[in-house]
């Protein structure tokens, strides 16, 4: 039996571009210091592609490290930024290394998250919150990490209708129904609330939730430096999101791969399906793309994935580039001829 899957609920996600670069130190310019600017900046992109440290266990590691120079394709001295080097990776070299290794995953769209954050020193006592026009150090510290981990997080604009809604004990406080309905405006799937403060000279704790329509996670970070905890909070949210998001490559290694058809509408002429078919192409889950059937405005495909159909047609709402079609007639989504069916955007 064929039928038309939907799921009426998608996480709005952001698309990633820079999952392939690292910034690195590099003070010197003999041949060991390159080698392990390398190796720091190659690790830090693993991260990002996987989501999770673990891969530094894999046994294969030191040696893709040993061979990390093979990966690069560009480097360059951050200008204004002194002995800072950005190394930019072959990313699909990168991504074929992660799925023969059976590792975990994780492709460019990523979901996004507004983040209410405030933060309190223990000299002044003042109380500093964070916006969108933010250049604090702090707001630095966090973009950097950001980009370390492949991360979106957008902060409030805290203009008027902010204003209004929002006051600076009710982030300090972590009112978290409050902060949640505030972040409504900014159609996100995720709010994230953290309060960071300096309790005692060089003793920092910083507690945060993250809250969407279905799930509360409650979090409380200790350290003694501000950087390093801002940068633990970063990575605990990125595997926190990883663990949801990210392939499972086992079928990869097991050459096991899933085959799902899909139909979508909306092809008006060749550069259209063109597109499509890129689209389909670029997304990490999908392994390869066949058109099958070319009529009116409808073309059929059938997609090999490395994970489930099921995670397939979520990262497609998500991209926001389809639009699912209504189930005409209540075929289960666990029928192996079930076909997705979209409206191209």
């Amino acid at each position: 039996m064929i039928g038309l899957f939907l799921v009426n609920t998608s996480v709005s996600a952001s698309t990633i571009k820079d999952l392939n670069k690292a910034v690195v130190p590099l003070f010197s310019q003999d041949l060991r210091s390159q080698k392990n600017a390398y190796r720091n900046a190659l690790n830090q992109v693993l991260i990002k592609l996987t989501g999770d440290k673990a891969f530094m266990e894999h046994p294969k590691h030191a040696k893709l490290l040993t061979d990390a120079m093979q990966f690069v394709t560009s480097t360059e001295f951050i200008e204004g930024k002194a002995n800072q080097l950005l190394v930019i990776f072959n990313q699909d070299l990168l991504e074929r290394w992660i799925k023969r290794n059976g590792l975990p995953l994780w492709g460019a769209q990523r979901p996004e998250g507004l983040l209410w954050f405030i933060e309190q020193s223990y000299s002044s006592k003042a109380r500093l919150m964070l916006t969108d026009s933010s250049t604090s150090d702090t707001a630095q510290i966090l973009n950097k990490q950001l980009f370390n981990r492949g991360i979106s997080l957008d902060l409030p604009l805290m203009d008027i209708t902010d204003v209004k809604l929002v006051s600076e004990i009710d982030v300090w406080g972590q009112f978290i129904d409050i902060l949640h309905e505030a972040a409504i405006r900014y159609d996100t799937p995720y709010t994230i609330g953290a309060r960071l403060v300096e309790t005692s000279p060089d003793n920092w704790v910083l507690d945060y939730f993250v809250k969407s329509e279905s799930a509360l996670r409650l979090k409380q970070l200790t350290g003694n430096n501000k950087e390093n905890l801002i940068r633990d909070f970063v990575s605990d949210y990125a595997e926190f999101q990883a663990q949801k998001y990210a392939l499972d490559t086992a079928r990869f290694v097991e050459n096991t791969q899933f085959e799902q058809k899909i139909v979508v509408s909306g092809v008006t002429d060749i550069i259209v399906l063109s597109e499509i078919e890129a689209y389909l192409s670029s997304l990490s889950i999908v392994e390869k793309v066949q058109l099958i059937n070319q009529n009116s405005f409808n073309s059929s495909f059938t997609v090999k994935l490395l994970d489930s159909p099921e995670k397939f047609h979520r990262i497609l709402l998500n991209g926001n580039k389809m639009a699912a079609v209504k189930n005409l007639d209540n075929t289960p989504a666990d029928d192996t001829a079930t076909i997705f069916s979209y409206d191209w955007r």
